[in-house]
């Protein structure tokens, strides 16, 4: 997930300008549910349409089922339902849906006490992110929806990283959470799970450091002092509480969890 893309078997399909994309991530917002016409205009033209506004739509679907079938897609992505349009839920793969999948499972590994099985799940899921999702379609109905998706993203961290953390793999996930801890410096529960990794792995003043760049960027920003959460584990590392120290693996080690993008575009649809 990120900027709009769509493939058949591998080939890129040319979803054309910005109306089109428009309307495909609105369909996408709601796979396997009928997008009303009247809906879609709105997103589009937000204020004022033009009065051809409906037949302009039926032109962007015709346009993006001809794109599909030029990519080599036999069955149908995009199906004329009343009142307006839908993508059928067996018509491709969406990466949003296939995350939510994931993390779901993910979930229910770790309340069934499979931790290693958890942390590969939330892996998977959180390699299918590339970025802000439908970065560059500024519309209010479509920007919302994509900060639900970063808000699931920035969740899923949090939930992996507490699991990593259970198998023991605090010195890798120091490097993976100060991108993150950089980019959301309110966002403090992963401010916690950073100070923990680096405490555990022996580095607490780098722990106190990080503490004492989260409260300056709280009091300048915002006018806050850190949360209960974060006070804690900083009393914590100063009396060397036996939470900061390295914990006995929950499970076999494997693969260090990453945030990084992955190499090679990330698509929205994976169809045919």
């Amino acid at each position: 997930m990120g900027p709009l893309r769509a493939g058949v078997r591998g080939t890129p399909v040319d979803l054309g300008g910005d109306r089109a994309r428009l309307v495909l991530a609105a369909l996408l917002l709601e796979p396997d549910r009928p997008v009303p016409v009247d809906r879609l205009v709105d997103v589009v033209w937000r204020d004022r349409p033009p009065a051809s506004a409906r037949t302009q739509i039926a032109i962007a679907v015709s346009g993006l089922r001809r794109a599909f079938r030029c990519a080599g897609c036999s069955g149908h992505v995009i199906e004329t339902v009343r009142p307006g349009y839908r993508i059928p839920g067996q018509a491709g793969a969406i990466d949003a849906v296939a995350a939510e999948e994931l993390i779901g499972g993910a979930r229910e590994a770790v309340a069934a006490g499979r931790p290693a099985e958890a942390a590969d799940l939330f892996r998977d899921a959180l390699r299918l992110w590339d970025g802000p999702v439908l970065a560059g379609l500024d519309r209010p109905g479509i920007e919302a929806s994509a900060l639900r998706w970063e808000e699931l993203r920035l969740t899923a961290l949090e939930e992996a990283a507490q699991v990593e953390l259970a198998l023991g793999r605090h010195r890798e996930l120091v490097g993976e959470l100060m991108g993150p801890v950089g980019e959301h410096p309110f966002r403090e529960r992963l401010g916690v799970l950073l100070m923990i990794a680096l405490a555990r792995a022996g580095r607490q003043s780098e722990a106190l450091d990080a503490y004492h760049e989260g409260r300056r960027s709280l009091d300048e920003e915002l006018g806050l002092e850190p949360g209960r959460e974060l006070q804690e584990v900083h009393a914590a590392v100063l009396r060397d509480d036996p939470v900061t120290r390295p914990q006995t693996c929950a499970g076999p080690r494997g693969r260090a969890l990453r945030w990084r993008r992955t190499s090679g575009p990330a698509r929205i649809v994976r169809t045919c």
